[in-house]
């Protein structure tokens, strides 16, 4: 099959945390064979500006190797990571209920995480049709997160720089279906990573060129 490699865009929706956004972002990928055919590499990364309820930033990478390329059913198996940093200050309301009574209001988000592990998963050529494809991978390994805390001295919120580790769980989902004899493809993605530190989710749609 040889290497090949495609660009792509995408929008969607996303939640990190507590925050609701809305994505663009933009993908590469690069694909090739060993010495075997029916097993390959696969090369990929993204990065994405999370707009709306404040702002921030998505990226992601992955390596890995696939295997029974020559199959209506492949396999996969690689190293991945996933950064989100969300921008803005945290809201932190002050009310005097009465002269010895004071209530604090915070709305602490996580600001940063660094997601890495494995993901292992499979793509499927739907009734053997190379030109529609289902993708499902599983992910697992650590979160590296900031925390935040709250200063009563001076009624702020101070966020730490990706100092916890907790582990989290992930899964990604694709449908994909080629429009033309070029290769080019609409998809439809989602995916989802789980943490006590952090959680971020998303879903979207896109076009591979």
């Amino acid at each position: 099959m040889g290497d090949y490699g495609n660009v792509g865009i995408n929008a969607g929706y996303a939640r990190f945390g507590a925050r609701d956004f809305g994505k663009l972002g933009l993908e590469g990928t690069l694909k090739g064979d060993f010495d075997n055919p029916d097993i390959g590499y696969k090369l990929s990364g993204n990065a994405a500006g999370l707009i709306g309820n404040g702002h921030g930033v998505n990226a992601g990478a992955y390596a890995g190797v696939e295997f029974g390329k020559l199959n209506c059913t492949q396999y996969n198996l690689g190293l991945m990571a996933d950064y989100t940093n969300a921008f803005g200050k945290s809201k932190l309301d002050v009310q005097c209920e009465s002269d010895d009574t004071i209530t604090y209001s915070a709305d602490i988000d996580p600001k940063q995480s660094l997601k890495a592990g494995l993901e292992l998963g499979f793509s499927r050529n739907i009734c053997c049709d190379e030109d529609r494809r289902f993708s499902l991978s599983l992910m697992g390994g650590a979160d590296i997160h900031s925390s935040a805390k709250l200063n009563l001295e001076n009624n702020t919120i101070e966020h730490s720089k990706l100092n916890k580790v907790d582990p989290f769980i992930g899964t990604r989902a694709e449908y994909a279906k080629k429009v033309n004899d070029k290769g080019q493809e609409l998809y439809f993605s989602g995916k989802c990573f789980l943490s006590e530190g952090s959680s971020y989710g998303e879903a979207g749609i896109g076009f591979r060129f």
